[in-house]
């Protein structure tokens, strides 16, 4: 599975890349995260393709703890943009 990781994806920079993301790139499954899940939701809604919400908080140490738990339960192809 191909995969995008997008940070700080409701709002700003992060939400602009969401929404043009599918013009550019193609993937199995863009994972969004951000603090605000109600956000992220919204979002979705937004979007013609397949996300994961991860509602995070990339300051707490216990969300990086979360994101590599899921990676090595995954284990998807990851590209860096």
């Amino acid at each position: 599975m191909k995969i995008a990781i997008i940070t700080g994806a409701s709002s700003g920079i992060g939400k602009t890349f969401c929404t043009h993301l599918d013009n550019y790139f193609k993937f199995d499954e863009v994972w969004v995260i951000a603090r605000r899940e109600e956000n992220l939701k919204k979002l979705e809604s937004e979007l013609s393709y397949k996300i994961r919400i991860l509602p995070m908080d990339l300051t707490v140490q216990s969300s990086f703890d979360s994101l590599k738990s899921l990676l090595e339960e995954e284990k998807p192809e990851i590209e860096l943009l």
